[in-house]
C-alpha cells in the first residue's frame, strides 16, 4: 500500500482547445503551472483516440487501437506523476464512438480535442512515481517534492516507525508572532510563488492569497518561517521560508 496525506493543494477548471492533443493539452498545462503530481477528472469528445484496452486479467493493457471518427468519453478519471525522467499523463475512460460502434475501454495514450472541460487538482508537496517497466505502470513511490527524481525503479527508503519530536525554537515562537501579523492586503514573499497577496487571514496557520499569475491557493503557514514585515512603497510585504525537514 502507498498512502499520502497532501498538504498543499491547487485546483484548475477549464477547458482544453479544439484541435490540440488531449494527453499533450495536460502535459502543457502542467508545464506551465509547475505541477508534478494531480489527479484529474474530465469529459470530452475526442476524435480518432489511441487508446491501449484493458488487457483481459485486468493486469495491464493490450496493443494501441485507434477507432475511427469522434468517440464521447462521459468520464475520463487520471492522473498527473513522475516516470523516469518527467511527467506522465494517465487517462482512463470508456470511449464510444458516436454513432455506433464498440465501446473501448482502457487507456487513453492521445486523440484531437473537439470538445474537453476538466477539473484538475494538484498536489504540490509530494510526487507520486511510477514504476514504468511493466503492466499498468504502478505508483511505486511517494517522495518529498523537495527531492530530486529518482529512476523508474528505485526503492522506497525505509521509514521510521514515528517522525521525530520536533523541538520549538526561538526562531519559531518569532514566526507565530508575525504571523499573528498578517492581515488581508498584505503580501507574502514566496521562495516558489513570488509576492501574493493576502485575501483571507490567517486561520490556524492557513493563510489564503492570491498567486501573480491571479488563482487563489491555501499556504500552510505552520511548515513556513514568517520573517518581519516590511514596508515597500505602499505595500508590507511578509518574506517567508519553507522549513527544511529535520
Amino acid at each position: 500500500m502507498i498512502v499520502s496525506h497532501f498538504k498543499e493543494v491547487r485546483r484548475f477548471m477549464g477547458r482544453l482547445d479544439p484541435g490540440q492533443d488531449i494527453v499533450a493539452g495536460f502535459k502543457s498545462l502542467c508545464r506551465e503551472n509547475r505541477v508534478d503530481s494531480a489527479w484529474i477528472m474530465a469529459s470530452a469528445v475526442l476524435r480518432n483516440p489511441s487508446v491501449a484496452p484493458l488487457s483481459s486479467d485486468g493486469t495491464g493493457v493490450d496493443p494501441t487501437v485507434q477507432p475511427q471518427g469522434p468517440v464521447f468519453c462521459p468520464s475520463i478519471s487520471g492522473n498527473i506523476s513522475q516516470e523516469g525522467d518527467g511527467r506522465t499523463v494517465r487517462l482512463y475512460s470508456a470511449c464510444h464512438p458516436v454513432g455506433g460502434g464498440a465501446t473501448v475501454l482502457g487507456l487513453v495514450q492521445g486523440g484531437e480535442v473537439l470538445h474537453c472541460e476538466f477539473l484538475l487538482v494538484a498536489l504540490d508537496d509530494a510526487r507520486l512515481v511510477r514504476d514504468g517497466t511493466s503492466g499498468l505502470a504502478p505508483w511505486v513511490l511517494v517522495q518529498s517534492a523537495e527531492e530530486p527524481s529518482p529512476g523508474p525503479q528505485q526503492p522506497e527508503p525505509a521509514k521510521p516507525a514515528f517522525p521525530p519530536l520536533r523541538t520549538a525554537t526561538y526562531e519559531d515562537e518569532e514566526s507565530e508572532l508575525h504571523i499573528l501579523e498578517i492581515q488581508v492586503g498584505d503580501f507574502l514573499d514566496h521562495p516558489r510563488f513570488g509576492e501574493c497577496r493576502v485575501v483571507h487571514a490567517p486561520v490556524d496557520d492557513r493563510v489564503t492569497v492570491k498567486l501573480p499569475t491571479g488563482k487563489h491557493v491555501d499556504l500552510h503557514l505552520g511548515v513556513m518561517r514568517v520573517m518581519p514585515p516590511k514596508q515597500v512603497g505602499s505595500r508590507r510585504v511578509f518574506q517567508i521560508e519553507v522549513r527544511r525537514r529535520t
